[in-house]
């Protein structure tokens, strides 16, 4: 995997903790746990070792009104501008790699679902096209498609074996999993250098390009980072968690910009068919047990109980889409496994960098619905993973903290068998 240079929309140094990545002192009359130093090296597994991110700042003055193009009124001044190509005198500066039949392999496997895989099979067909059509326009949202499509074949790879660990016994023509990783944080480095390089406006003719950039974008950075592996350092996690969802938040300000202008885009029925995620309410009781805990905790400000208490809200909605016939596809899970940290408060993230172990038990709670779509290749094995690194840093004084997701993802253990999706047992 090559290094790529990450450039946070906040201070890279708000992303750790102390030197030894130690937590704060006991805040709920228990054992607060210390952070695992002892991993060394880089990341295992297959998360890049940093996280690249678009350069946002030029974007921050011309969003300063929220209506996308300056002007007060969001409409596009000139309406002939949404046809013409993005590309401009700036990315050409950019020199192109070169293309070849792994390119062509790629930009044929892709499929919108490979992003949004809670998407119906109409608006998946139709939004694929829209998605390569203006691909064709805008370089970085193509080298985004091939990134994306690099990172299943990856994932297509592992399952089969192709590790590269039997690569005397292989065909010479067969591409390993770690060499489609390897295209795709190529692609992907490109893909934000391309843009980075434009520094466009937002108006109609960039908007539907900037914002199926950004979302393919955030999307492909939460699969990097939930596949993030290195023993069992939860310190280390958290470091990539946080500075994932830092530059998720804030490649939502494209989207934020453009909102007025893809009323009338050909996004607009995508775009609709995603909203309202945080004005559900949930009614399940899963997360009673925490809610309860963290309403107790004597080491938690109001502020703190609140924002942990938001965030169990999310989460608790996700279950939910499990427990009503109402729902089609796990829509709503699976948009809040992919979007719960852009969703949660900054404060909630900066608790996680103070290592807070509350904030850090709310965080098994989002393990647990990990692992309710473990059956996705965009996630797998992560929840498992995460809720074991997190039960091993908070101890046994955390243990009531820990009960449902612990029900959930390791039932044999727990002695408790959860009754949400069964099916799904039948993939473990």
């Amino acid at each position: 995997m090559v290094d790529r240079s990450c450039v946070f929309p906040y201070p890279a140094g708000l992303s750790s903790v102390g030197a030894s990545g130690s937590s704060p002192g006991t805040s709920s009359g228990v054992t607060t746990p210390k952070a695992d130093t002892a991993s060394g090296g880089s990341p295992a597994g297959r998360s890049p070792a940093v996280i690249p991110t678009p350069d946002l700042a030029h974007l921050v003055g011309h969003l300063g009104n929220g209506n996308g193009n300056g002007n007060g009124n969001g409409n596009d001044n000139d309406n002939a501008s949404r046809h013409r190509p993005i590309t401009t005198a700036a990315a050409a500066a950019v020199p192109d790699g070169t293309v070849n039949m792994l390119h062509m392999k790629l930009l044929v496997h892709f499929s919108l679902e490979l992003v949004v895989p809670e998407l119906d099979e109409g608006m998946c067909a139709r939004n694929t096209e829209l998605t390569l059509k203006t691909g064709v326009d805008a370089p970085f949202v193509m080298h985004e498609v091939l990134a994306f499509s690099a990172r299943h074949m990856a994932a297509l790879a592992e399952t089969r074996g192709d590790d590269g660990s039997v690569a005397a016994s292989a065909s010479a023509s067969t591409t390993t999993a770690a060499e489609y990783l390897h295209h795709a944080a190529q692609l992907q480095t490109r893909a934000i250098a391309l843009f980075n390089a434009q520094r466009m406006r937002i108006d109609g003719s960039t908007c539907d390009a900037l914002v199926l950039f950004s979302s393919m974008l955030g999307r492909h950075l939460c699969i990097d980072a939930l596949a993030f592996r290195r023993g069992t350092d939860l310190g280390a996690y958290l470091d990539c968690y946080v500075g994932f969802a830092r530059v998720r938040r804030g490649v939502r300000t494209i989207v934020t910009g453009a909102w007025p202008l893809l009323r009338s885009s050909e996004l607009a029925s995508l775009m609709s068919w995603g909203l309202g995620l945080s004005r559900l309410r949930s009614f399940g009781a899963e997360c009673e047990g925490i809610r309860a805990l963290v309403a107790a905790s004597p080491g938690l400000s109001p502020g703190g109980k609140e924002t942990c208490g938001e965030a169990l809200e999310l989460l608790q909605v996700g279950i939910d889409d499990l427990n009503t016939k109402l729902s089609v596809g796990r829509k709503h899970l699976i948009q809040i496994v992919f979007s719960w940290s852009l969703v949660v408060a900054e404060e909630y993230t900066q608790m996680l960098v103070d290592r807070s172990p509350e904030a850090i038990a709310v965080l098994a709670h989002y393990a647990a619905l990990l692992h309710l779509c473990r059956d996705l290749w965009q996630v797998g094995d992560a929840g498992a993973y995460l809720l074991d690194i997190i039960c091993r840093y908070l101890g046994a004084d955390w243990d009531a903290w820990l009960a449902w997701p612990r029900s959930v993802v390791f039932p044999e253990a727990s002695g408790c068998l959860m009754s949400i999706d069964p099916s799904l047992d039948s993939n473990a």
